[in-house]
């Protein structure tokens, strides 16, 4: 997707936490720039948070107002806290579906070919969501456990998100 200019956005904002279900830090993003995101089917945005570069979804409220999630690993090795100024310069993400798969999950993959041929039937959203708790980890072989655990919850259907739709 060529970057228009009419997509590319800068503006000020400040780190909030947000309590809705999940606790988290986030940066609110003023209604232009979701207004034209959402119009042109934007849902990732790649750019910079006071001047380190940032690749992050567009994420939406309830009532419409939306947000970039601000992680924990970020707040620290920028500086910030609840309540920071921050300076932000973002436009749609040219590779949305483009993303680092941790080298233990993809070993894992490869030694169960149902958790592999599932793995391909979901959205890149979800294999992002997915490949982040593995890379998430610290500690290498909490990163092996993780590959291994989510290998298996794909194979068996068990990841939290079908457990959510067997509810119904």
């Amino acid at each position: 997707m060529p970057t228009q200019p009419e997509l590319s956005f800068a503006f000020t904002s400040r780190v909030v936490r947000l309590d809705h279900g999940f606790r988290f830090h986030a940066v609110p993003v003023p209604d232009d720039a979701t207004t034209a995101w959402k119009a042109a089917g934007v849902r990732r945005l790649e750019g910079t948070l006071n001047g380190h570069a940032v690749n992050r979804g567009l994420q939406n409220h309830a009532d419409g107002d939306a947000f970039i999630v601000i992680g924990q690993d970020t707040l620290k090795a920028f500086g910030l806290a609840e309540g920071s100024e921050v300076r932000l310069s973002l436009k749609p993400d040219p590779k949305p579906d483009v993303f680092e798969l941790p080298e233990e999950l993809v070993l894992a993959l490869e030694q169960d070919d149902e958790a592999r041929a599932r793995w391909e039937t979901f959205t890149p959203g979800k294999r992002r969501s997915l490949a982040h708790y593995v890379i998430s980890a610290k500690q290498e072989a909490t990163r092996i456990r993780r590959a291994v655990e989510l290998a298996e919850k794909i194979r068996t259907h068990s990841p939290h998100g079908d457990r959510a739709r067997t509810r119904d």
